[in-house]
């Protein structure tokens, strides 16, 4: 009998720091906002706001600079940086270049970026990040070459992005795309994001 109530004791205490190990150092330093909103709006301290920010920058410059890889190399740099339906899309789109070869130029998306992270989810895993893009430039190269041939000045604009947290590479990835704001967004007084998107829409563009 006491060995029976042993195990069942030490089963939870496992059980129980299975759990802990699970959450994230900063779960316990998270503070929920009052937005007037019926859903929980989670922030998560400054730092891992920070590190939200950085790793956000750190994939725009993968993504970037990622169009001259060799196929096998960029496949795998993918995981590195996106997950989810936005990892989901930008491997149909790989293996859609890969096997058509009569689209010989690539686009790159460039821009000043102000970033703003909210939403956190209450578990930190997940937030909404804001991207105003200011002075966003497409740049046209011909694959075979990468000489650049045209840039193309598209104006200014605001995307909503979900990023999500990967403890085994310890960086927030880009998860899903989530909406393009309206103009004058900013000076509205609540601003209503719509739900993740399940996947992404059939054709985003010539650059992710």
């Amino acid at each position: 009998m006491h060995w029976a109530l042993a195990a069942i004791f030490l089963t939870v205490v496992l059980l129980m720091a299975s759990n802990n190990a699970r959450k994230l150092p900063w779960i316990n330093k998270m503070r929920r906002l009052r937005t007037g909103s019926a859903c929980a709006d989670w922030m998560a301290p400054e730092h891992v706001v920070q590190k939200v920010q950085a790793d956000y920058l750190g994939a725009m410059d993968w993504l970037q600079d990622s169009q001259t890889l060799p196929f096998p190399q960029h496949w795998r740099q993918a995981t590195d940086w996106l997950a989810g339906p936005f990892l989901r899309r930008y491997q149909q789109l790989l293996l859609r270049q890969r096997s058509d070869h009569s689209t010989p130029f690539y686009g790159v998306l460039r821009a000043d970026h102000q970033l703003e992270v909210r939403g956190f989810s209450q578990d930190g895993r997940r937030c909404w990040l804001i991207d105003r893009q200011h002075d966003r430039r497409m740049a046209t190269y011909d694959m075979r070459t990468h000489e650049r041939l045209i840039t193309q000045d598209m104006g200014s604009g605001a995307m909503v992005i979900v990023m999500v947290f990967a403890p085994e590479d310890n960086r927030w990835k880009l998860e899903a795309q989530v909406q393009q704001l309206p103009q004058g967004w900013e000076r509205r007084q609540h601003l209503a994001l719509v739900s993740e998107h399940e996947a992404l829409p059939r054709r985003i563009g010539r650059d992710v």
